[in-house]
């Protein structure tokens, strides 16, 4: 009974939270720890999903593009301090557009930045649980 309300709370329960990530993204280019913030609360979703249905296929994803999450990542961080160092100003200057968009204002360069933040931290820490209960898995704990 208790594992069968479980499931059916995580199956309403991650998918909000997921999209509370992504509002959070959103709506914290603008302001501090927007990236950083809603990463944790994605990886928190992943790991409640992941808890409750014991899910062989989101462990094997994550092992296999986790490299290739953060090498990507890597090269568009490269690229957004490059673009202000092409235009003449420092480098991790904000570039903005004048369109201003309903939920995330006006889009920036700190958008991107806060972007692979995001995807940095969720896919990091992700990794870090699913390492952390296969290790205790291995040695019996």
């Amino acid at each position: 009974m208790n594992e069968a309300l479980i499931r059916g709370s995580f199956k309403v329960v991650c998918p909000l939270l997921a999209i509370l990530s992504f509002l959070l993204l959103l709506r914290g280019h603008d302001l501090s720890g927007g990236g950083f913030i809603g990463g944790l609360v994605l990886s928190l979703s992943m790991i409640l999903h992941f808890i409750s249905h014991q899910d062989s296929e989101l462990k094997k994803w994550i092992y296999t593009n986790y490299t290739s999450i953060i090498a990507m990542s890597i090269i568009v961080l490269i690229l957004v301090l490059i673009m202000p160092i092409a235009l003449g100003m420092a480098g991790l200057s904000s570039l903005w557009t004048s369109i201003p968009f309903p939920i995330a204002g006006k889009i920036s360069s700190v958008l991107i930045f806060d972007s692979i933040v995001f995807i940095i931290v969720s896919s990091s820490t992700t990794m870090a649980y699913v390492k952390f209960i296969s290790f205790s898995k291995e040695n019996g704990s």
